[in-house]
């Protein structure tokens, strides 16, 4: 056979297998091409925004100090005061637990805000596998909570309410309370107010008379006392009785006439 036709035939026969060698070469390079830059793209994500809850930014956490200060400086003033008034008790109650909270989400910001620093130094520490590797996970977490705040907002401005009320809180308390140093104009009620409990109990010509005062202060209703009056006729048991009510405490409480009439 002529050389040249057997070429011929050569190069047409093996055609075909050369034709498919190089389609999937081409699509090895494009596809190495496509990984390439979707890693790129990755690494660039994750070093331009870290993963985790957002943090806390400067002005929120300014602005959450100065409304945890000036809750608990009115909650300090307030303390030089005996309140008895229930509506400022409640005022207190909530006032105190809006710091409360307040001190747990300052806590809460410094916490995440040391967090995001020292991921930042471990992924700059971090070798570039396990960088693209931190980035794929980042990226798969962003496109699964596209549309939504990562981590939940911050309640500066709830505290702040709270804040701003704090200097109208102390004026009630200054207009309805009593200095704690002034309590003691009427001994028995300075004492029963500072949580004393007062006990008198006698016999005479056959009768046992017992009378008990013990307070008991609540966060929303003040200074109350259980009073218990006892009286025990030996000669006549008959005449024996025994009575038991509250009573709510103020500065100007007449104790002992209240429970003059209450017999």
């Amino acid at each position: 056979m002529d050389s040249r036709f057997l070429s011929l035939y050569v190069i047409q026969a093996t055609w075909p297998v050369f034709s498919s060698s190089l389609s999937r070469l081409m699509a090895e390079i494009v596809a190495s091409a496509v990984v390439g830059e979707t890693l790129t793209r990755i690494s660039s994500f994750i070093i331009d925004k870290p993963a985790g809850k957002r943090p806390c930014d400067r002005d929120e956490m300014e602005r959450l100090e100065m409304a945890h200060i000036k809750m608990e400086a009115a909650l300090q003033l307030s303390d030089r005061w005996q309140i008895t008034a229930a509506p400022v008790l409640l005022w207190r109650s909530k006032l105190k637990r809006a710091a409360q909270e307040c001190d747990d989400t300052l806590r809460l910001c410094r916490q995440r805000q040391r967090a995001v620093v020292d991921e930042e130094l471990r992924r700059q520490a971090s070798s570039l596998p396990t960088r693209i590797a931190h980035a794929a996970k980042s990226l798969v977490s962003s496109l699964v909570s596209r549309g939504k705040d990562v981590g939940e907002p911050v309640p500066v401005r709830s505290f702040e309410r709270f804040a701003e009320g704090a200097g109208e809180f102390v004026r009630f308390v200054e207009l309805g309370g009593t200095p704690r140093q002034h309590l003691f104009f009427d001994p028995l009620i300075g004492h029963l107010l500072a949580g004393k409990t007062a006990r008198y109990q006698a016999l005479q010509g056959g009768r046992f008379y017992y009378l008990g005062i013990r307070p008991m202060s609540f966060a929303e209703r003040g200074v109350e006392a259980m009073v218990g009056f006892v009286l025990q006729d030996f000669r006549a048991p008959a005449k024996s009785f025994s009575s038991r009510f509250m009573l709510r405490l103020s500065e100007s409480s007449d104790v002992l006439g209240i429970i003059a009439r209450c017999m």
